[in-house]
């Protein structure tokens, strides 16, 4: 059975043929928009590809004394890739995000130490929604400044750029409202309750 990283090797191999090198590489960028994968991973499950008979090799000549492997498709990887893409995802499970589990128990912190963490994740994301919406604009200048033909290899680039960039707007949005609930908590505590009332501890 191909793991989700034998099909992620394969996609981009649909693309172009490449060495393991350049595969590890891939991974980071487009591939890094929602996937990534270690350089140590890449070989061993190009190996499994190949006894499955799905990928393949030829040896060219390298920039020393050895050959490289440039790894693509056969035949019945790109049947087995192109069956794959409609069936419905299996669920990944082991979901893991840190900064929700922060925030599902920031109650039991300290506010202010709370809302400044919370603070500090907007500007990586920012980063990230400003290079997403750049790379976003690169493509769409290949295709008369719109999204490619779903039939292009851009259009895979194209449209994980765009869940990505909703994503992270999302994300922002969201910590923005985070860093207004904390700010709102310590006004609050500084301000002390309205004239006329009790606070009671």
């Amino acid at each position: 059975m191909t793991s989700r990283l034998g099909y992620a090797i394969m996609a981009l191999l649909a693309r172009q043929p490449s060495t393991g090198y350049e595969l590890a590489a891939r991974t980071r960028q487009p591939l890094g928009y929602f996937w990534t994968a270690r350089h140590s991973q890449i070989h061993p499950e190009l190996r499994r590809l190949m006894d499955a008979g799905l990928v393949r090799f030829d040896a060219r000549p390298g920039p020393g004394p050895h050959q490289k492997k440039v790894y693509s498709l056969t035949t019945a990887g790109q049947e087995e890739l192109s069956r794959w893409v409609p069936q419905p995802p299996a669920d990944a499970g082991g979901g893991r995000d840190d900064i929700l589990l922060k925030a599902y128990a920031a109650w039991a912190a300290d506010p202010g130490a709370a809302r400044d963490l919370f603070a500090s994740q907007i500007p990586r994301h920012q980063e990230r929604l400003a290079r997403y919406q750049e790379d976003r604009r690169r493509v769409e200048a290949r295709h008369h400044a719109g999204p490619p033909p779903v039939t292009h290899p851009d259009f895979g680039s194209y449209a994980t750029l765009k869940c990505g960039i909703e994503y992270e707007r999302q994300r922002i949005a969201w910590l923005r409202w985070m860093v207004r609930q904390f700010t709102s908590h310590q006004a609050a505590e500084e301000t002390g309750p309205p004239e006329g009332m009790v606070s009671i501890k």
